[in-house]
């Protein structure tokens, strides 16, 4: 089994986990957008407190693997090679009663 994979699917198999790590580093908001680089820092980030090493090329690939994943099940919808909007209800700004 290739480790990039062995990576992306330690992310996958944490989604939670690995929404809430890039919540806590940037504004990740229901319908907002996420831009690449967001998550590749996030993957990179995320990855390394897990005591996982990980390059920056082999970053880029495991993030577009997370992202292409979180597509097919429409946590992110593909805006353009670069953009995501972020479809997570559990995010959403909760309005004042």
């Amino acid at each position: 089994m290739n480790i990039k994979f062995k990576k992306s699917q330690y992310i996958i198999g944490n989604q939670v986990e690995f929404l809430n790590y890039m919540k806590s580093h940037a504004q990740l908001i229901h319908l907002s957008n996420i831009f690449f680089r967001d998550l590749h820092f996030a993957v990179m980030g995320f990855l390394k407190i897990k005591k996982v090493k990980v390059g920056q090329t082999d970053a880029e690939t495991v993030a577009r693997e997370v992202a292409l994943h979180f597509e097919k099940r429409n946590i992110l919808k593909k805006l353009n090679m670069q953009t995501w909007m972020l479809n997570y209800p559990d995010y959403a700004i909760k309005k004042a009663s």
